[in-house]
């Protein structure tokens, strides 16, 4: 910054290349725009020739040092409004990972290792039910999905486990019987629940008679024992 720095003096020059320099070095990607130089330049031609003391134009030498400061933090901001985003992102992340787990454990069936999550979410719910009609549906409809776990059960090569099979038969037995139970002490003209049982029977029966040829000799005969459970079922009255 030589010849074209008339209003100022060689110390006062010297200060403020010292002090740009320094900005340089210490904010990194912080250097002052292309037209904060031009202005910069600008301003000290046309500076005034002040006396202050014996050090002409000490006064705007420090006033340019105050805005090469401002210049160079403002020069810091984009950094950090890019770290500030950073923790909505996570938060959105994190949001879809819980997503996804609760449609995993949503669909798991007997020997995932989700699937005790999703047992007990049924078991939490069950116990919030505020009537016995209430409690009855929701056994029901406990009741039909062990049946769609032994559909997907069968139609799995790599799940095909007898064993998982017959124990899931024997949890959808155990949990219709208790909600029949149940329903038997709603009052006679409930003819909400009275319409719930008979649709379950009927998807029940279609859909594990469409099941039996696939399970083995002992399935069979459970599927079948529930089978005629169900049939002999009334409308409770």
């Amino acid at each position: 910054m030589g010849k074209w720095l008339p209003g100022i003096s060689r110390r006062s020059r010297t200060r403020v290349q010292r002090r740009v320099s320094q900005l340089g070095a210490h904010v990194p990607g912080a250097a002052p725009r292309p037209e904060f130089r031009a202005e910069l330049r600008e301003r000290l031609v046309n500076a005034p020739r002040e006396e202050t003391g014996s050090v002409p134009g000490a006064a705007p030498a420090a006033d340019l040092t105050a805005d090469l400061t401002a210049e160079a933090a403002a020069g810091r901001g984009g950094p950090r409004a890019r770290l500030s985003f950073l923790p909505r992102l996570l938060s959105l992340g994190l949001a879809v990972g819980m997503v996804a787990a609760g449609l995993a454990t949503y669909r798991s069936v007997p020997g995932d290792t989700l699937y005790p999550l999703k047992r007990a979410a049924e078991n939490t719910m069950l116990s919030l039910s505020a009537t016995e009609a209430e409690r009855a549906d929701r056994e029901l409809s406990s009741a039909s999905t062990r049946a769609d776990e032994v559909e997907e059960l069968l139609g799995s090569a790599t799940r095909s486990d007898s064993r998982l099979v017959g124990q899931t038969l024997k949890e959808m037995e155990d949990t219709t019987r208790s909600a029949v139970t149940a329903l038997t002490r709603v009052r006679r003209d409930d003819a909400k629940a009275t319409g719930n049982l008979k649709r379950f029977v009927q998807k029940q029966r279609n859909q594990i008679e469409g099941m039996l040829p696939k399970m083995d000799e002992e399935d069979q005969r459970r599927a079948s024992g529930y089978l005629n459970y169900i049939e002999g079922l009334a409308p409770p009255g």
